[in-house]
């Protein structure tokens, strides 16, 4: 059974799969993909089938594919059933909320947002940020990207919104005290497509493990036993980044054990080699993110003849903001870790579940104006 997301349809669908209703693997394919690519997945799902790599008790769910071709994760429909309750309890949700689910419902983050939604008996909203909150929404499920927009609307006095649940990247301090300000909870958790749920928090400490999830950190790098972790991806051929020590999983996140919890620190796919030192695109990000003026920020590499690359950021920063003021902020950071170049650009390509596209924003960046 393959689904092309109509919404109310597809929610339906998988809520009968839940609750154990209807025997049959469901995968979610992007109506927007173009043929050679549906047609490559739809090969993909056929053999798998064939093979008996995919049964009646799957799911089968694509990455957004914003640099080369989208990966199948297959699931388990339990292992999505198994998180319901432990996100019921950290969210306090219930069959009088309102779910708006502002990105499309290809993404995880927002067809897991609407089942969950079906299984407490709230209600669901779809439609698009730029359309604005919708009045009658009180809890929503948004990347970071969003959840500016979701502050000037609850700022503006025109939404009910109370809980904001944010997952996708790395959730900036200055925007979740923002939100905090504006009344919203904020529940910021940590996942991946192969892992599912693994991590959450609610201010600007240390990961907890989610509930039913052990995470290890060893070498820097997180792993979790979890029974929300995939199969394994629908092509084995495949190259992602999931690998497996047992009952153990990682995709390959860079960790570091901070007192009861743990941090993380980015994938090492986004890292900058520079010179011998290697930045975490994600932590300069975050610290750029907290400068005055700072709306938007990507970190990448670009090539360098001695360095190997050289640190460039990327940002969109309000009216009147100059290089000067960021090359100001960043100071108490090792000289080796601060941007080279400063790029200025009207807004950053993101796939379209909200992530940033860094293999867009890299070959951008080589023509892109500097700040001045």
């Amino acid at each position: 059974m393959v689904e092309t997301p109509e919404p109310d349809r597809l929610l339906e669908r998988l809520e009968i799969r839940l609750e154990g209703r209807l025997h049959a693997p469901l995968a979610v394919l992007d109506p927007t993909w173009p043929p050679p690519l549906r047609e490559r997945a739809l090969t993909d799902l056929s053999t798998a089938l064939r093979d008996g790599r995919v049964g009646d008790d799957h799911l089968v769910l694509f990455t957004s594919g914003s640099s080369g071709r989208p990966k199948g994760v297959v699931r388990t429909v339990e292992s999505w059933r198994a998180s319901l309750e432990p996100l019921t309890r950290l969210t306090g949700a219930t069959d009088r909320d309102v779910v708006w689910l502002p990105l499309p419902l290809t993404s995880g983050l927002s067809l897991y947002g609407g089942v969950h939604a079906r299984a407490v008996g709230a209600g669901v909203v779809t439609s698009p940020v730029h359309r604005g909150v919708p009045p009658e929404a009180t809890l929503t499920h948004v990347v970071p990207a969003m959840l500016s927009d979701v502050c000037d609307a609850v700022e503006r006095g025109t939404s009910r919104l109370r809980t904001a649940i944010v997952a996708g990247a790395a959730l900036a301090p200055a925007l979740r005290r923002r939100a905090e300000r504006a009344g919203l909870d904020v529940l910021e958790y940590y996942g991946a497509a192969e892992l599912s749920f693994v991590g959450w928090r609610r201010d600007d400490g240390p990961m907890h493990d989610f509930p039913g999830a052990q995470v290890r950190v060893a070498d820097d790098e997180l792993w979790v036993r979890s029974p929300y972790a995939c199969l394994g991806y629908l092509d084995p051929a495949h190259t992602g980044p999931l690998r497996a020590d047992g009952e153990w999983r990682t995709v390959g996140d860079r960790a570091h054990r901070d007192g009861q919890g743990w941090r993380v620190l980015g994938r090492g796919d986004a890292a900058v080699a520079t010179g011998g030192h290697t930045v975490v695109a994600e932590e300069l990000e975050a610290a750029i993110h907290e400068l005055p003026g700072v709306r938007d920020v990507a970190v990448v590499g670009l090539p360098h003849g001695r360095l190997g690359q050289v640190v460039a950021a990327v940002v969109v920063v309000a009216a009147g903001v100059r290089r000067a003021d960021l090359v100001s902020g960043l100071r108490p950071l090792p000289s080796w870790s601060r941007p080279v170049h400063w790029l200025r650009a009207e807004h950053l390509p993101r796939t379209s579940t909200g992530k940033l596209a860094r293999t867009d924003v890299a070959s951008a960046a080589r023509t892109l104006p500097p700040l001045a």
